[in-house]
């Protein structure tokens, strides 16, 4: 004797192939129900050879299946269907325009703002906020409506898509006119109203939007700024205010003086005759030295003339004399005493600054560019040594006698002093604008 069972006609793919010699095994919900009969202790058909009769045993005991057991298969054990009472009626609609529908105007539709009401306010009619900013971010969804009494004195900032309608009465149980306006004043040195990238959608209607002087230097007064998205402004007077000249360049460092030359030069009647050791100065461009000066006359040496101071350095224009040495005495076109050195020529005047670069804009403020620094003025040329003293018989052997010796030599020449530094470029001066779009998205109606 084996036990089959009866299944649906239903079967998947990875069935497993019946037992040999019984009835093909599906896969289905009485399929499961018959799995837990077997668990459960279910009656189940014995089939019994072709002349025997078929028996069914019952077996003891109380239905043992759930109705959430079996409903799962079959709906005649599902239990009948549970009733319940209605819910709320559902809001009506917050989509019609509350300037035109007053239905709208109500407090699950929108929040309320009114600049001279109390600073405890929860955006109801009763207690609307003070501030149009602290209403914006509590609007969740919702529209927000202002007053038009009073003015926001403050720099608002719009971060989601929200629309703002002001114009409303609301010693009049909020009611709408067209002519009305609510009105923000930016703080100084701040857009007044800003509409950020995550506002993509905003609407902003009846406002008079005024920017404040700028008191930076360099600041700007700008009413509206726009990021590059999708944004609309409806009746909406916008006033900027005055921008502020950028600061001045700072002046230079006084510039460095040349050094004075040496007192170290020879004296008459030495036997050792040198030139006066000139200055010398170090510049960010180069160094400045004077010229050395010129040796005195040996009695013994061309026809005992005083020598030429050296020309100072760096020599700017060889065609003038300045910088040149002094005559020395004796020598062709030197007066009847040593000639000095030349003054050195003054350095080459630094160049102007570059101009400002192009404006950046953002969306807090309009960059411009700063002026270039200033180009540093060149090295001055150090002077001409003095020329050397002619030999003579001015040499005292003591007694009241005098022997012929070598004349003085000329003193070195002071060395040029350093170009003057560059002063530093003028800062950027501010910019007064009205409404800055960073993007072309921006749809303006009725808009000055």
């Amino acid at each position: 004797m084996r036990a089959t069972e009866r299944t649906s006609s239903k079967a998947v793919s990875n069935a497993s192939p019946p037992p040999s010699g019984g009835a093909q095994a599906e896969i289905g919900a009485p399929s499961r129900r018959a799995a837990r009969r077997r668990r459960l202790g279910i009656p189940f058909l014995w089939t019994l050879p072709a002349a025997s009769a078929v028996v069914a045993l019952q077996l003891v005991g109380c239905w043992p299946l759930s109705y959430s057991e079996d409903c799962e298969d079959d709906a005649r054990y599902c239990p009948p269907a549970a009733t319940g009472t209605g819910g709320n009626a559902p809001d009506p609609t917050c989509d019609p325009d509350p300037t035109q529908d007053a239905g709208t105007v109500t407090e699950r539709c929108a929040v309320f703002a009114r600049a001279d009401a109390a600073s405890s306010g929860d955006g109801t009619k009763a207690r609307p906020y003070a501030s149009l900013a602290e209403a914006i971010a509590h609007a969740n969804g919702k529209r927000v409506l202002a007053c038009s009494s009073g003015v926001f004195e403050e720099s608002v900032t719009v971060k989601a898509p929200v629309e703002v309608i002001g114009g409303f009465d609301c010693t009049a149980d909020w009611t709408w006119s067209e002519q009305a306006r609510s009105a923000i004043e930016g703080s100084a040195d701040e857009v007044a109203l800003t509409l950020a990238e995550d506002a993509g959608g905003v609407k902003v209607q009846s406002f008079t939007i005024r920017a404040a002087d700028a008191t930076k230097p360099g600041g700007s007064s700008i009413g509206v700024a726009v990021a590059d998205i999708e944004a609309e402004l409806v009746r909406v007077d916008v006033i900027a205010g005055d921008a502020r000249d950028g600061a001045s360049g700072e002046t230079s460092a006084a510039a460095q003086n040349g050094a004075s030359a040496p007192a170290d030069v020879s004296h008459a009647c030495v036997i050792a005759v040198y030139g006066g050791l000139p200055g010398k100065t170090t510049c960010d461009d180069g160094e400045t030295s004077g010229g050395v000066g010129g040796l005195g006359g040996k009695p013994e040496e061309d026809e005992g003339r005083g020598q030429n101071g050296q020309t100072g350095t760096p020599q700017v224009d060889p065609s003038t004399e300045d910088g040149i040495g002094g005559v020395g005495h004796g020598q062709p076109g030197a007066s009847i005493d040593c000639r000095s050195g030349e003054p050195g020529a003054r350095g080459a005047t630094g160049g102007a600054g570059t101009g400002g670069s192009d404006t950046t804009l953002q969306l807090t403020s309009i960059v411009g560019g700063d002026g270039g620094k200033g180009v540093n003025g060149a090295r001055g040329q150090g002077g001409g040594g003095g020329g050397g003293a002619k030999a003579g018989q001015f040499c005292s052997l003591g007694g009241g006698s005098f022997t012929e010796g070598a004349g003085a030599s000329g003193g070195g020449g002071g060395a040029g002093g350093c170009g003057g530094r560059g002063g530093a470029g003028g800062k950027a001066g501010g910019s007064s604008i009205a409404i800055l779009s960073l993007g072309t998205q921006l749809a303006l109606t009725d808009v000055t």
